[in-house]
């Protein structure tokens, strides 16, 4: 809802990002493909145990807008004035007398809820972060020789995992092969963006998936003359570190080959 006031009669180029903004995935089948690849990576890379191939994913056990807690394993819900509602260490709820002990201090000493002690899940990517690393806490807890880690740790291993995941393509190797499995039919969205051009706006993509699989889906969304749909599009964008790395290069894809020049 923060844009609701936007004119965008002043605006004068409007970007989308891709994953989860032009392509919309299906959390039930994308989700667990994520999860369960990343389980297997904390197997096969981290060493974890077998048993946390066990864990299961629901995808509406979490939403965004929540705050981990990486240093003690919990999981928060906060108002606007950042008063913790709601806690839960690994799986189970938070004892309010518990909760009030560890969040509810002076205005003096009030946790910011910022990193790098904290996390928050503002992406719907992040929502697969937090069923597994909630899931690793509650394992930890009952098997504290199996995973001697902190908690701050068992979370650094969680996002290396599901990087590992959309890096070496086992998960977007997946979405090629069947993409209507995991990406949602948008049979207005060619119709939506030719009207913002017509208008007068310049529409560009920017996204840090790289040609070879922005082309994938947006042949999925928009069809194969999906590039005639925006000004410019830019890909392996690296968001947000070109905004902190003043020499990162620039290539110019080759869309024949998806090769850089």
């Amino acid at each position: 809802f923060c844009n609701r006031a936007l004119n965008l009669g002043s605006m004068q180029a409007v970007g989308f990002d891709l994953d989860y903004t032009l392509a919309e995935y299906i959390p039930h089948t994308f989700d667990t493909l994520a999860f369960n690849a990343a389980l297997t990576k904390l197997v096969d890379v981290q060493g974890y145990p077998a048993a946390v191939l066990d864990f299961k994913y629901d995808p509406n056990a979490y939403q965004r807008g929540l705050v981990i807690d990486k240093k003690r394993g919990n999981l928060l819900k906060l108002d606007r004035h950042k008063y913790v509602k709601v806690a839960y260490h690994g799986t189970k709820q938070m004892a309010p007398a518990e909760r009030q002990r560890l969040y509810a201090s002076s205005f003096e000493t009030q946790p910011t809820f910022s990193p790098p002690d904290y996390a928050s899940v503002d992406t719907a990517f992040l929502l697969v972060d937090t069923s597994l690393y909630m899931q690793l806490v509650a394992y930890h807890d009952a098997h504290p020789d199996e995973l001697p880690y902190s908690y701050a740790t068992l979370y650094k291993h969680v996002r290396r995992a599901v990087d590992l995941c959309h890096c070496d393509g086992e998960i977007k190797d997946a979405v090629a092969a069947q993409p209507h499995k995991y990406i949602r039919a948008a049979p207005q969205l060619g119709a939506t963006l030719s009207h913002l051009r017509a208008s007068g706006k310049k529409v560009f993509l920017l996204t840090n998936s790289l040609y070879d699989y922005t082309d994938l889906v947006c042949n999925y969304v928009l069809g194969e003359g999906w590039l005639d749909y925006f000004d410019l599009v830019i890909c392996g964008a690296r968001k947000p570190g070109f905004l902190l790395d003043p020499y990162l290069p620039i290539f110019r894809v080759d869309t024949e080959d998806a090769t850089l020049q």
